[in-house]
């Protein structure tokens, strides 16, 4: 491995732990009080991006970017309508937890963020179901547990099995 795929592999790998710092953190935060912070979510997302533009530089692989950002925008779009249209139904700081997540995982492709964004929903389904039957339709869960957990199974089957080439 050369130097500038060693330094590309590195920037992943970072980018990899700055996002399971935040998905700790949102999972901790979320449970206990029900909010996810926004300077968290932020910071963890501008530093994955900066980590990921390293990479592609280093991996010589500067279309990757643009690739990112197709793979992250629609996740983005509609995470910011669904808000929009019901925002009881999922808070504000769960919407920066999938964008930040997004940014990551689309790193290894466009279908990556849906399938973390798949992964999460289904987890919290269970959750979702029981707190509804005991709650009534004003129930409310966590969500950012089960984002983090959807988003980790796609970061480590992605290590894995592709390594951190893009």
């Amino acid at each position: 491995m050369s130097g500038s795929q060693s330094l590309g592999a590195a920037a992943v790998w970072a980018a990899a732990g700055a996002w399971a710092l935040l998905g700790m953190h949102a999972s901790v935060t979320d449970l206990r009080r029900r909010v996810i912070s926004r300077r968290a979510c932020w910071t963890a997302a501008i530093t994955i991006t900066l980590l990921l533009v390293t990479a592609a530089l280093a991996y010589g692989s500067p279309g990757q970017l643009l690739r990112l950002a197709i793979g992250v925008v629609p996740v983005l779009v509609a995470g910011e309508a669904l808000y929009r249209v019901r925002p009881a139904a999922i808070g504000y700081g769960d919407i920066r937890l999938i964008n930040a997540s997004s940014i990551l995982v689309a790193w290894w492709g466009l279908q990556w963020p849906w399938w973390a964004l798949l992964g999460g929903t289904a987890l919290a389904v269970p959750q979702a179901i029981a707190a509804r039957t005991r709650h009534g339709t004003t129930a409310t869960i966590a969500w950012a547990p089960a984002l983090a957990a959807g988003t980790t199974l796609v970061v480590i089957t992605r290590l894995v099995t592709h390594g951190t080439t893009p």
